[in-house]
């Protein structure tokens, strides 16, 4: 870098409180959103913008000397990088950068003209890349932070009450009421791809929490509230917990991993049920080899209940057994006898003394309303397990 004659050195020294206010005035001028600024960033701006001026003139003083053009932000707390965007910070640099660009040469004596401007522009450089690295380092403790806001709240979803578990999610920037769904993965996360997750759950729904513990990820995902206007149509009413499936499904799906996605629930008070779903689900997982991937955890309830879940107990009681105890005794007692006599019509029909086509009827009805087909070799084994349980429970009752 060439360096100034003394007498240009002495004259830059001259001129710099001049060319600090002339950059204040024209930071003033240029920049609108900065005259709308509380007094306190406006203060701390123009301390980063006159000791950028008077590092610059120590520089070519001193030029052996090590500048670091970091320390000009030293002056303004790291609080600032939330005040004005990181693009606002260079529009300040470059806006200083233009007035000493014009009015540095001009004090100095003609020959250090063309060197004057070079310093300028290659110091100017430098002040850029150290207020990205500023921002960089902002962002990074920010992320870092709300990382782990996330996992404080996916652990209070999975041991502390509910209202607290709504708490610590709010903490954490939950905002919504909506449903609310948990999806649990085997797979490791570094930095960079948890980060590209956040930024994907967040294009695609209103909430999201991410939580990487070694080998698995957590998220939980919330949609918008269902509009007070249709809450009493039923089928409109499903729809928002329909659209969080399927944004589950397309986070899940996203992951390159074993997922399984927990039941939607009403809200984020309850996603604890849905998450210890979803784990319990992921553990349970190995014992269905031919489980789709992702799988709803409810499709895994009876490897969860084999693998000791109490949840799943009961939810198949609430999904399969007790809906097919509504439907009756005629109904309840042909798909226990059919299940327990190996899948046979005929069997069944001779057990029962009804015909088989009545076994057949009976048995389409339950796979209508309750939504299991006994004639299905993995429906069987649903409805087989809620025939068991209501069973014991029954037992248990007398």
């Amino acid at each position: 870098m060439d360096e100034l004659s003394t007498p240009a050195v002495a004259s830059l020294r001259q001129a710099q409180n001049i060319i600090i206010e002339h950059s204040l005035d024209r930071i003033s001028a240029a920049h609108p959103w900065y005259r709308t600024l509380p007094e306190a960033p406006r203060r701390q701006i123009e301390s980063v913008a006159r000791l950028g001026v008077t590092m610059f003139v120590d520089s070519v003083e001193t030029p052996d000397a090590a500048v670091m053009p970091s320390r000009i932000f030293n002056v303004a707390p790291a609080a600032l990088t939330g005040t004005i965007t990181l693009e606002q910070t260079l529009a300040l640099v470059r806006t200083v950068l233009d007035v000493v660009v014009d009015e540095a040469p001009q004090v100095v004596p003609a020959q250090d003209h063309n060197a004057v401007r070079i310093l300028v522009l290659t110091f100017g450089r430098d002040v850029g890349f150290a207020a990205a690295e500023v921002y960089a380092h902002a962002a990074e403790a920010r992320g870092a932070w709300d990382a782990r806001l996330e996992s404080v709240a996916v652990d209070a979803m999975l041991h502390d009450s509910p209202s607290d578990a709504a708490s610590r999610a709010g903490t954490a920037g939950w905002r919504g009421t909506g449903p609310v769904v948990a999806i649990a993965a085997r797979t490791g996360l570094d930095a960079m791809a948890t980060s590209h997750l956040r930024h994907t759950c967040r294009q695609i729904t209103t909430d999201s929490l991410v939580s990487v513990r070694g080998d698995s990820v957590i998220v939980v995902l919330g949609g918008p509230p269902t509009p007070p206007s249709v809450r009493p149509l039923k089928s409109r009413r499903a729809d928002p917990d329909q659209a969080i499936d399927k944004v589950a499904l397309e986070v899940a799906g996203k992951l390159d991993a074993a997922a399984v996605i927990g039941p939607v629930v009403a809200g984020i008070s309850q996603a604890g049920r849905s998450l210890r779903s979803a784990l319990a689900g992921l553990r349970a997982l190995p014992g269905w080899a031919e489980a789709p991937n992702p799988v709803h955890a409810d499709d895994l309830l009876p490897e969860r209940l084999l693998a000791g879940d109490e949840l799943a107990a009961e939810q198949i009681t609430a999904l399969v057994g007790r809906p097919l105890h509504v439907m009756g005794s005629p109904f309840e007692e042909t798909v226990a006898t059919y299940l327990a006599l190996g899948g046979s019509l005929e069997a069944t029909a001779r057990t029962l003394f009804v015909h088989a086509n009545t076994v057949r009827y009976r048995l389409g009805r339950v796979s209508e309303q309750v939504g299991w087909d006994a004639t299905d070799p993995r429906d069987g084994l649903m409805l087989h397990m809620a025939v068991i349980i209501s069973r014991l429970d029954a037992d248990s009752d007398d």
